[in-house]
């Protein structure tokens, strides 16, 4: 097994670097944060009455953190992942079309269904068929000046989403208490960095209780979202096989089916993501949840980190805690934790028969 202290054998596995991008998550969202203070937005874009999230993987996820900041937000926000669109979207619903590489294919086919409807769009992307469709529609552009998987561009696609939100005022989000959120994200990074040794390191010390399990990812409230994160990063940067589910929605269900097969308790760790602004029924039920686990010999672990003064910092620490845990996980599998040649094959497959409707 790889010593996770041992630094030049960690730099040879990751030959391409995606250490340095989860190092960057807090510059990217700083960034992206002042780049939107010289954004401009129409002002008809205040009247819109909805608001669809459209991406895909690392894409999309940003769209679906931010969409569990806004839960109460006095105008509905849905995320789409698909093709096509939702049959809702009007001329009254602000679209966000947010794709890093430009070219998946699902979202442009939302994009140019979205063009037919409303107005209200904004585009968020390095380039690609989605950013040349921004000018002949003559959509607002974010261009993500930054290379990297989508996944480790994170702090592009979340943030710029947030800012738009923030703009519009479909959420709260001051300057002073984002710039806070940053400098507690940077604070948390030099306890968890590659170079905290693992016997004071949390984040490693929770990727080697996970080495040769199946992580299961429990999350409520504003973390049901960093739960899903935490799913993929598992499954892009450690090639592990990962779930997640939702609390209180998986206490009606997914609890009762922890029995069978036997054998595959024992390979199975549940995290439980807890936050401080959780619904205090949906901490306790995270507590007895535990205890059935214990009672079920399933082993588990709590990941709550010290109390955060606003939802989006904590959000964004669960998030970095998470990115960590899953580049060690990879280490400790020996794997390049980059490169996911599947996906890379499968669109290769999709690109034989073209897609363009």
């Amino acid at each position: 097994m790889i010593n996770l202290d041992n630094l030049e054998e960690i730099q040879k596995l990751d030959s391409e670097n995606i250490l340095k991008n989860i190092q960057e998550f807090p510059e990217q969202c700083e960034r992206c944060w002042e780049d939107f203070k010289k954004f401009t937005l129409p002002t008809s874009f205040i009247q819109a009455k909805s608001v669809l999230l459209c991406g895909m993987g690392g894409s999309g996820i940003g769209g679906a953190l931010v969409a569990s900041l806004a839960k109460k937000a006095e105008i509905p926000v849905m995320t789409w992942s698909d093709y096509d669109l939702p049959g809702f979207v009007n001329k009254d619903t602000l679209v966000i079309i947010n794709s890093y590489s430009g070219n998946t294919e699902e979202t442009i086919d939302s994009y140019k269904k979205a063009a037919e409807i409303t107005n209200k769009i904004v585009v968020i992307s390095t380039g690609g068929k989605v950013g040349s469709l921004s000018t002949n529609y003559r959509n607002p552009y974010y261009k993500i000046n930054y290379g990297s998987a989508p996944r480790a561009a994170l702090g592009y696609s979340l943030t710029a989403i947030l800012a738009v939100f923030a703009k519009l005022k479909i959420i709260e989000l001051k300057d002073d208490d984002f710039r806070e959120a940053i400098i507690l994200l940077k604070g948390l990074q030099k306890k968890i960095d590659v170079d905290v040794s693992t016997g004071g390191n949390n984040a490693k010390i929770l990727a080697r209780r996970l080495l040769n399990k199946i992580p299961i990812i429990y999350g409520s409230g504003i973390l049901t979202e960093v739960a899903r994160r935490y799913k993929g990063n598992f499954n892009e940067n450690a090639k592990s096989a990962s779930y997640y589910e939702i609390i209180p929605e998986m206490n009606h269900n997914a609890l009762v089916g922890l029995k069978f097969p036997e054998s595959l308790r024992s390979k199975i760790s549940v995290i439980i993501l807890q936050s401080n602004f959780d619904h205090p029924r949906n901490l306790l039920r995270q507590n007895i949840t535990a205890q059935i686990l214990e009672k079920s010999k399933i082993d588990y672990d709590f990941v709550m980190l010290e109390p955060c003064p606003t939802p989006i910092s904590e959000v964004l620490q669960v998030i970095h805690f998470g990115d960590y845990v899953s580049y060690y996980l990879a280490i400790l599998n020996n794997i390049e934790p980059n490169p996911v040649t599947i996906i890379e094959f499968l669109k290769d497959k999709l690109a034989e028969e073209p897609f363009d409707k």
